[in-house]
């Protein structure tokens, strides 16, 4: 609630990631997240929950590159503050909070951050813009090396997880991380035409949460839920940076899994399973936003993905796109319903007129004759 022009405050909602405090945010919360340079679709999953304003341990936008999370939030009314240091990570969820300028104060503790202003952001990002040619040509020679190291896996789909389920000429949604739930369309689509979805990491559970149903589980199982686990039909143990936390909650819980040793990311190696499977296409719930969000990876995991939606191009479509190309299916039932509504509403409308009551009358004697003859 805000008590003044600069003075705002809510419950504190506190997670490093900005789409996985989105699925919990409820709107008046104030989201702390710690996310240097926050991108624009984590900035929409939250603008979405309507919170009382972000707090971001780091900067917002860097210079780095033109990143327009900040410009997002502010733009839906949302008042944002950056760079107000680590501490305010360890202030505890739901505690009572209070932001005044940039100044964020909870349980006698205060730390100082940077309230940011709609002008402000904007110059910043047309400033980090003029340079964005210099990160593409340093994101494109990543790109070519990553294809040289991986070719195998890429062209030839070596080392890539067989599928157990049968997927050839079916379609298939691949739900990530970034995914926050709440699709109608996709869901519709999910009933009606029966995919097979993959649940990667923490994606699967917020596939559950959003009505799908995640058969094949891949990725880093560590943050999955059990329940979830044991419903898959496949679960493929996969860390593209080598870690073992996923592998040995496996073992510990006893789960039946097979293992995955690629180097892209989680994602990318489910599109590349699904697609090397056959399936007729691959909807991608929580892809990433652009070509800003490939570039502005630190690591090699942008020009891995960009690589991967290369190999797949022709099967593989966002979920975001999904209500301008998919048609909800009638049923023949549902079809024939209709009709008979419709010309039922055609027949009382002509009853209702001199010329269209003597016509339905003598139809009516002529059905009745007829009928009666036949007996």
């Amino acid at each position: 609630m805000t008590t003044a022009a600069t003075l705002i405050s809510g419950p504190a909602r506190v997670d490093a990631s900005p789409r996985a405090l989105a699925r919990r945010l409820q709107a008046g919360d104030v989201a702390i997240v710690d996310a240097l340079d926050l991108d624009k679709g984590a900035a929409e999953a939250l603008a979405e929950r309507r919170p009382a304003a972000v707090v971001n341990v780091q900067s917002c936008i860097s210079g780095r590159l033109p990143t327009t999370g900040a410009l997002v939030l502010l733009e839906a009314g949302i008042p944002v503050i950056e760079s107000a240091g680590p501490g305010v990570m360890a202030l505890r969820d739901g505690a009572a909070l209070t932001v005044d300028g940039g100044r964020v104060s909870a349980a006698g503790t205060a730390e100082e951050g940077v309230r940011l202003t709609l002008e402000g952001v904007a110059d910043r990002v047309r400033a980090a813009d003029a340079d964005l040619h210099v990160h593409v040509a340093s994101f494109t020679a990543t790109a070519l090396d990553l294809l040289n190291q991986d070719a195998d896996l890429l062209l030839d789909g070596v080392g890539l997880p067989e599928l157990r389920l049968p997927v050839e000429g079916r379609p298939v949604v691949v739900v990530t991380a970034r995914f926050t739930g709440s699709d109608p369309v996709l869901a519709r689509f999910a009933r009606e035409r029966r995919p097979v979805v993959i649940g990667v990491g923490e994606g699967t559970d917020a596939a559950r949460a959003a009505g799908l149903n995640p058969r094949i589980v891949l990725g880093d199982i560590d943050a999955v839920s059990e329940e979830a686990l044991r419903r898959a039909a496949q679960v493929v143990v996969h860390d593209g940076e080598g870690r073992d936390a996923g592998r040995a909650r496996a073992q510990a819980i006893g789960l039946t899994h097979d293992s995955c040793e690629a180097t892209l990311s989680s994602e990318d190696v489910a599109l590349l399973a699904a697609h090397a499977a056959g399936a007729s296409v691959v909807v991608v719930a929580g892809a990433r936003d652009g070509l800003l969000d490939y570039v502005s990876d630190r690591s090699t995991a942008g020009a891995g993905a960009l690589l991967s939606r290369l190999v797949a191009t022709g099967a593989v479509i966002d979920s975001r796109v999904l209500p301008a190309v998919y048609r909800h299916r009638y049923s023949a039932a549902m079809s024939w319903g209709a009709f008979g509504l419709a010309l039922g509403a055609l027949a009382l409308a002509a009853w209702g007129t001199p010329e269209g009551h003597d016509a339905i009358a003598a139809g009516w004697g002529w059905l009745s004759a007829t009928l009666g003859g036949g007996r």
